[in-house]
This record gives structure tokens, C-alpha cells and sequence, in this order.
């Protein structure tokens, strides 16, 4: 479990194997070999007795800025669970394994732009759409097929992905005020979906933090140098589900108006103000605390992205018996 130390004046000290958590009004305990992590957010205290007992069990220490975003953490100096992961992690882009949970991800990602175009389809009765969204699903059972050989099929991959994104964003400029996607483009949906990704990449860094993975060892987009390729490797499947579905329904719902765009005094482009990121930030933070059904249980996307920073990071610790899926969501 995680122990999270959100309370003003909370100190975290150690009584025994027991972390012992003083309150303003409470004082609480937990048994040391049942915790995994230690997140601290809000200002508070931490004994070096409680450090050196979280060290002893290979517990990370992670703290939490003001947005959420890791700003530091403190792991054992000998070979722990991070350390592991991350030398794990390494060896996954040359054995196979890396390549097994790219081809998931990037299955993943195309499912659920199509899922997203099938619900776009039935709210808008737009038949082009499931043909276009039937299209993509046969893209992505080829994906399957690839070999466990990342350099051999980075290409073939980036191919199908391409072509996807190409059939998806073809509908998009359909419902939405944009010629197609632009990561460079200034016009209202790409500046509203520029964004909110950046938005989701914090987030999903964050989870690779969290997770103990290294956010800049990627086996996909290997070839963003200083960038954090392992946080683009996770994000793509989240996209349509956080963010162009609450950018699309900004949008549907004529809440974008030229309030939410001020010209600039060094060129011609428009940028967001104020008022635009506001409604972007209430809107995909929205999406990430959205709550899904899984079985009996309801988690939200938050969760979910964590989920999957979590199963990649147990994947390459256990490749052979643990399963990796990546998230996929039905509307």
C-alpha cells in the first residue's frame, strides 16, 4: 500500500517496525512490511529513524509538489526496487520484451481512437465513422502479428500507428473547427489539444516516477533524444480518452470563444490566455478524475494510468509470469 502524508504539520516518525504518523488531532501506526511507498505532499516532517526503516525495506520516499509532480524521492544506495527496475527496464529494449509492450500499447492506442470514433458515431449517427473505426481495429490486429524484434519492426510500427492517426484525425476535422493535427499549429483545437496533452505527459511522468521506472528510457520513441521517451511510450493510449474526448466535448458544447486566445506582440500566431488554460486545465483534469467500472470496482483514469506505469514496471521484473495488457476503454 501507499502511505500518503497529505495533512499541514504531519510528521512521519518510528516506533519498532511501525511508521508512526502524528496528526493534528490523531496519531496513527503501520506495519512497515506493509507499505510500499511513502508520498509526502503537503509540508510535514520525516525522522531519519523512519528513513532508515523505509530504506531497510526497500520503500521510496517520493515527494509531491503543489501540481502532484515528483519533485524528489529517497531510495536505498544498495541495488533496491527502483534500482532493479531500471536495470530491468534496459535490458528490455534488447530481449524482447520491450517490444512485447510496445506492440500492446500502440494496440492498445488505436483501439481506443476507434472506440472513441464508434462513440462519436452513434451521439453524431455518423456512419463513416464505424467504417472508419472498423478499418483501424484491422490495423491493429496486424500489430499483434509484428515480431518481438524492436529494431526489425520500429518502422512497420510507426507505419500503422501513422496511417491510423491519419484515418482518426480525418473524422475529428469533421466535428471540430481544424484542417488536421498540427503539434505546431496555433488555431484553436490544436492549441486546446497541445494543452491538454502537456497536461497528461506531467501526469503520466509522474506515474513512470512513481512506479520506479526511468521516464527517459523508452522502447518506441527511442529516437527523442533528452526527451522523456518512456512517458511518449505510455501516454498515446490515454490521449483520446482523457484529453480529445474533453476537448471534443469543449468544443460540441461551444464553450471555446476568442476569450480564450490573445494575440502575440512578436508574431502573427495566437496564443492561449489565461481563460483558455483555465478551461482546458477544468476539463482534462476533469477526464482524469473520470470514473470507469472495472468488474465490481470503480477507478478513474488517474488510477488507471498509474495502473499500467505499475504492470510495465512488473513486467520487467517478471517477464515470464506476469501478463502485460494495456489499458483499453469501452464507452
Amino acid at each position: 500500500m501507499q502511505l500518503i502524508i497529505d495533512d499541514y504539520g504531519a510528521s512521519v516518525g518510528k516506533k519498532g517496525n511501525r511508521f508512526l504518523i502524528r496528526k493534528k488531532n490523531s496519531v496513527e501506526e503501520f506495519s512497515a512490511d506493509q507499505i510500499e511507498q511513502i508520498i509526502l505532499v503537503k509540508a510535514s516532517t520525516l525522522s531519519t529513524d523512519a528513513v532508515k526503516l523505509a530504506m531497510s525495506k526497500h520503500i521510496d520516499i517520493v515527494y509531491l509538489d503543489w501540481r502532484g509532480t515528483p519533485v524528489g524521492r529517497i531510495y536505498p544506495c544498495k541495488l533496491g526496487g527502483t534500482t532493479l527496475t531500471r536495470k530491468r527496464q534496459l535490458e528490455a529494449c534488447f530481449n524482447g520484451v520491450g517490444a512485447e509492450i510496445v506492440k500492446k500499447l500502440i494496440e492498445a492506442k488505436i483501439v481506443n481512437q476507434a472506440y472513441l470514433l464508434k462513440s462519436l458515431a452513434k451521439s453524431r449517427k455518423r456512419k463513416d465513422f464505424l467504417i472508419t473505426a472498423k478499418k483501424m481495429l484491422s490495423f491493429s490486429r496486424e500489430v499483434a502479428s509484428c515480431s518481438n524484434d524492436l529494431e526489425e519492426i520500429r518502422d512497420t510500427l510507426f507505419g500503422i500507428e501513422g496511417n491510423c492517426a491519419n484515418l482518426y484525425f480525418s473524422c475529428l476535422t469533421d466535428i471540430l473547427p481544424f484542417e488536421g493535427r498540427d503539434r505546431d499549429g496555433s488555431d484553436a483545437v490544436n492549441s486546446f489539444l497541445n494543452y491538454g496533452y502537456g497536461i497528461l505527459y506531467s501526469e503520466i511522468e509522474k506515474s513512470c516516477v512513481l512506479a520506479g521506472l526511468d521516464p527517459y528510457l523508452g522502447f518506441f520513441h527511442t529516437d527523442r533524444y533528452g526527451k522523456p521517451s518512456m512517458v511518449l511510450d505510455l501516454i498515446e493510449g490515454f490521449r483520446p480518452v482523457v484529453v480529445d474526448r474533453s476537448i471534443i466535448t469543449l468544443f460540441a458544447q461551444k464553450q471555446v470563444n476568442e476569450t480564450d486566445f490573445e494575440a502575440s506582440k512578436e508574431c502573427s500566431k495566437r496564443f492561449l490566455s489565461k481563460a483558455g488554460r483555465s478551461k482546458i486545465i477544468d476539463a482534462v483534469m476533469g477526464g482524469l478524475h473520470a470514473e470507469v467500472k472495472r468488474g465490481n470496482k470503480q477507478f478513474s483514469f488517474q488510477d488507471e494510468i498509474l495502473k499500467q506505469s505499475r504492470l510495465v514496471a512488473k513486467k520487467v521484473l517478471k517477464p515470464n509470469s506476469v501478463e502485460f495488457e494495456a489499458f483499453v476503454h469501452k464507452w
